[in-house]
């Protein structure tokens, strides 16, 4: 309730109020005794003045408190300031069921899932996380050397008898293909992508922006190659992305040198190489600054030193869904999320 409404507006105050006016008048009635009358009626009196006092103090509030509106109790619940998220309270739709085995098996699944990725793209990973789905379990795994990247991988499982197939990993069409690749580009492109992350270094220390932490990244992203600021989709260069994945898993040591022999980084379509852009504002209560988001834009457009590619850039609050993992809400400011913003 506001605290600025009168309390005698609520409808537990006219009940109050029509009940203890008929029980004044109906004992007025039956007393034959004035005296005993004008007691009575004072005695009701103080009576409606202490029930009212309490009215006031249990469901009013105290004066200049407001209670929680149903949007600042969801902000509450769902949301959580980026520089404390680490992917606490992440879930996925329907995965509560499994949530228990994912965590009592977790270092049987990690086990696994090491092994899978060691096996089928030669490379080695780290098992950060380990979440229930609806039907199975996703598993979070992160390429610390390179090619570096964050991808998944599922598990099944049969919930009612609390078991896990590690032998029966599986992982989504393209996805870690993708992840591979570019984290493999990076590395081919290792000039433009550290001038990408010299710019955002710079960026973030003269303005009031941030980006997620690593611990977020490693627990909660799935985004291929990811960095606090940025993350990389390449899936539309699928013949280049054949190319080189198929040199790299035929040669995991393939050199830098001999990577680029095969993958132009003046002629590729830049059109096909995503960039998602994701900055916050660094303190809770700082909304999204349109000065500095144009400034960030022209940038972005402008500097040639940076990998080409098509850019969406997103400017959050500093709160994040926890549940998610995302920053969107509606003072998000965006650019490029219909016509992404090609740098050629």
């Amino acid at each position: 309730m506001d605290s600025n409404q009168p309390c005698m507006k609520t409808p537990v105050f006219y009940c109050f109020q029509l009940k203890l006016g008929m029980e004044i008048e109906y004992k007025l009635y039956l007393s034959r005794n004035a005296w005993e009358a004008t007691i009575m009626r004072w005695n009701m009196i103080n009576l409606s003045i202490l029930l009212i006092a309490l009215l006031t103090i249990g469901g009013c509030g105290a004066k200049g408190k407001t209670s929680e509106t149903p949007e600042e109790r969801h902000a509450r619940e769902a949301y959580v300031s980026v520089n404390d998220y680490v992917g606490e309270g992440y879930d996925l739709p329907g995965g509560q069921k499994n949530d228990p085995i994912a965590k009592e098996k977790f270092e049987e699944i990690a086990a696994a899932t090491e092994q899978f990725f060691l096996d089928k793209y030669k490379t080695e990973v780290i098992v950060h996380n380990a979440v229930g789905a609806i039907d199975g379990i996703m598993i979070f795994v992160e390429s610390p050397h390179e090619p570096k990247f964050n991808t998944y991988a599922l598990m099944p499982v049969n919930s009612k008898e609390n078991k896990i197939y590690p032998d029966k990993i599986w992982t989504e069409s393209g996805q870690v293909e993708q992840s591979l690749f570019g984290g493999l580009l990076a590395m081919i492109m290792e000039d433009e992508f550290a001038a990408l992350d010299q710019y955002f270094e710079e960026f973030t220390k003269k303005h009031p922006v941030t980006g997620l932490q690593q611990e977020a990244i490693n627990n909660v992203k799935k985004t291929g190659y990811t960095t606090s600021y940025y993350f990389i989709q390449p899936l539309s260069l699928r013949e280049e992305m054949e190319k080189i994945n198929a040199l790299y898993l035929e040669n995991p040591k393939i050199t830098i040198e001999e990577l680029r022999k095969h993958f132009d980084k003046h002629e590729y379509n830049a059109e096909k190489l995503a960039f998602g852009i994701n900055l916050f504002m660094s303190e809770p209560g700082l909304e999204p600054n349109e000065e500095i988001f144009e400034q960030l834009l022209n940038d972005l457009s402008n500097n040639s030193s940076l990998p080409r590619g098509a850019n969406t850039v997103s400017l959050h609050d500093n709160n994040i869904n926890k549940k998610t993992g995302i920053g969107h809400k509606d003072n998000t400011m965006n650019e490029g999320n219909i016509v992404p913003i090609i740098r050629d």
